[in-house]
């Protein structure tokens, strides 16, 4: 996944009021590396001048990049275009980690670059049953390809968004023309990259989403899921080429990015994503349920709880909810359906806004306590002292134990 940075070291006189934003990439037609890097230069994150300059650090012979302005679907995108002078025989991961170690490349750069060639190094070795050093890049390793992914991540760089979330991707149907024949639709990298993604056919037939734009999301991603309430500042679009779709214009696949703040977001205040779990119980015992939550928390779980609710024909029950990370939910299923009467579970994806924390130790005439600090928009608003140090402290002194959290809540309360 790639690491959150500030403001990119690159002196590109690039506008900073982009930086350090919620990045939402809009998939409903699909993703390819061609057309993500269109659809950040027509959102504004760099230039084809600066592109050429750093892709010229590349020791890459024979190509060259433009920028056309083109209607897809009535709408006005850009689209990425990288003319060849001469075919390429197919790379080695290896021979593209050469290329990549040897070039002059910011050393940020580099590193996203290796990382996505080795994810889709490894798709392609599981898809066709070969090894990493066996592999050979054949459509993915031309020229074209590799200046897609790294153009793709000196743009990311550039704008250096505070987040990036990607909507499910379209995959399109029928089959691809591959260097190992006709494969359906996704091809088979791409399914391996894919996996625990949320995807879905979307319209027409051919390829929408393909190997590349596969490794791109799959490692730039910090979460899937569909737009956040946020203000949008730009929207740029990325279109793909006709022959992925065919039909012509009307035909291109289109990607739309949507740069912004979260509503609402305070400038040190945390948003995650989460998915919500939800099932009604009204024949389990109380140690049976009790058993289950301590089981899901042990599990991963960001919050697990019970409430009572009244079900239908008024009988009584209990409201089961499980908070966890997005990826998580299978294990979780498999705890609830295992280890419970239900018959179904409702799932959701929820955003959850945090205060920024940190843990503080206070010196209390009691002794030492540490306690949990959540700040809001740069102010201390919750100090919760930590339970097992209170209560080692309440049974070493003799102490009640609210005398000890009343101690340490004073002794905290100058901290900021």
């Amino acid at each position: 996944m790639l690491e959150r940075r500030g403001p990119s070291e690159y002196n590109t006189g690039m506008n900073a009021d982009l930086t350090g934003q919620t990045l939402f990439l809009d998939c409903f037609s699909g993703i390819a590396g061609d057309m993500f890097a269109a659809a950040l230069l027509d959102l504004g994150a760099g230039s084809l001048e600066l592109l050429r300059a750093e892709l010229a650090k590349l020791d890459l012979d024979g190509w060259s990049i433009s920028l056309k302005k083109v209607t897809a679907a009535g709408v006005a995108a850009s689209r990425f275009v990288v003319t060849l002078g001469r075919e390429e025989e197919p790379r080695s991961l290896a021979a593209i980690e050469d290329l990549l170690a040897g070039s002059r490349l910011a050393e940020s750069v580099r590193s996203h670059c290796l990382a996505i060639f080795g994810g889709l190094a490894r798709a392609e070795a599981e898809a066709h049953g070969e090894t990493l050093e066996t592999v050979h890049f054949h459509e993915l390793g031309m020229v074209d390809s590799i200046i897609d992914i790294v153009s793709s991540c000196i743009l990311v760089e550039l704008l250096a968004p505070k987040e990036i979330i990607v909507s499910p991707l379209a995959l399109g149907s029928g089959t691809v023309e591959t260097r190992h024949g006709r494969m359906p639709v996704p091809a088979p990298a791409a399914a391996v990259l894919l996996k625990e993604i949320p995807v879905f056919q979307g319209p027409g037939r051919g390829e929408l989403t393909t190997p590349t734009g596969a490794a791109l999301v799959s490692y730039l991603a910090d979460s899937f899921g569909p737009l956040p309430m946020m203000k949008m500042n730009r929207v740029g679009y990325g279109a793909g080429s006709e022959a992925r779709r065919g039909g012509g214009e009307k035909g291109r696949s289109l990607l739309r990015l949507i740069l912004g703040q979260r509503a609402g977001a305070a400038a040190d205040e945390q948003i995650e994503r989460q998915v919500l779990l939800e099932t009604n119980i009204d024949d389990c015992t109380p140690e049976q349920l009790a058993y289950l939550a301590e089981r899901l928390l042990g599990a991963g779980a960001a919050d697990a709880w019970l409430a009572p609710v009244l079900m239908k024909k008024g009988r009584p029950g209990v409201l089961l909810s499980v908070l966890c990370p997005p990826g998580d939910e299978g294990k979780h299923l498999d705890l609830i359906f295992s280890e419970s009467s239900t018959f179904g579970v409702r799932i959701g994806d929820v955003e959850r806004h945090c205060l920024q924390r940190r843990v503080e130790a206070v010196e209390t005439r009691h002794g030492t306590v540490m306690v949990k600090v959540g700040s809001w928009r740069g102010r201390a608003v919750t100090i919760s002292p930590e339970y097992e140090d209170c209560r080692r402290i309440s049974l070493e002194k003799g102490v009640p134990l609210a005398a000890v959290y009343d101690a340490a809540r004073q002794a905290a309360a100058g901290l900021e």
